[in-house]
């Protein structure tokens, strides 16, 4: 049960580095800030992979781009004043609802596994 709630921790800040490292791209034009970027890249992809040890692979990569997305508008929306309308909202909350989803039946089947 540990090994699962690190897991989806490792999915989360994965997700959560997706963001700094998309939104880093815009703004940086340096060798030493594409550095930065790829080192960032290279530990979101690790979280990525480690997780996927405990939770299966589709799961793990469809919560992690998932995440990783619905994150990334967000911080479009709140900090870069990237435009918002409500159909962007409606798929936001499909795109949530679906990360919610596949985290429940994947804790549901592990459950049922022990």
């Amino acid at each position: 049960m540990i090994d699962m709630r690190r897991s989806w921790l490792e999915i989360l800040l994965g997700a959560i580095l997706e963001v700094v490292w998309v939104s880093a791209m815009k703004h940086i034009h340096t060798i030493i800030g594409t550095l930065i970027i790829v080192v960032i890249i290279a530990f979101s992809f690790y979280l990525m992979i480690d997780a996927s040890k405990n939770i299966p692979a589709g799961t793990t990569y469809a919560v992690y781009v998932g995440l990783g997305s619905l994150f990334v508008v967000i911080a479009g929306v709140l900090i870069f004043h990237e435009s918002f309308n409500w159909t962007k909202l409606v798929f936001i909350a499909l795109l949530t609802m679906g990360v919610i989803g596949l985290k429940l039946v994947t804790d549901f089947e592990e459950r049922r596994a022990h």
